[in-house]
């Protein structure tokens, strides 16, 4: 009894690591998941003011973004992939009572970045949309008071 609490005790200790990479890869899909919902609402609030952004001499601007938005959304659909993998690995460590070696590590610290330079880039690109809403808004108005 004694040595199955050291056991116990063990396992949950060299399985800490292993868990937190797993509540990261869980926060990772999450997001991910998050963000695809958001590109559909981008996607959707750019179709509903499209007419309207033309009528303001947006055309080119409305090119670019729907590129980033179609793009972005292939990057969603890429690294939810990745992801779904990384998690698959993990699990198998935790199941094995195993801590991640050195390269499933490096691994993971990559896709760490990969998914905060996705999150940054995407950021921005809402943040184009936005502007691109809000500049259409914006000159409607003064076209009403004209």
């Amino acid at each position: 009894m004694n040595t199955k609490n050291k056991k116990e005790k063990r396992g949950s200790s060299s399985n800490k690591k292993t868990e937190e990479l797993h509540m990261a890869s869980k926060t990772w899909l999450s997001e991910i998941d998050f963000i695809s919902y958001e590109i559909q609402f981008l996607k959707n609030l750019l179709g509903t003011k499209y007419i309207d952004c033309l009528e303001v001499g947006l055309y080119e601007r409305i090119k670019e973004v729907t590129k980033e938005i179609f793009d972005k959304k292939n990057d969603c659909v890429s690294l939810k992939e990745l992801i779904i993998n990384h998690e698959t690995k993990i699990s198998d460590l935790i199941e094995q009572d195993k801590d991640g070696d050195k390269n499933f590590l490096e691994a993971h610290t990559k896709l760490a970045l990969k998914i905060n330079k996705f999150i940054s880039s995407y950021k921005y690109l809402k943040m184009q949309v936005f502007e691109i809403v809000e500049n259409t808004l914006e000159k409607k108005r003064q076209k009403k008071l004209n």
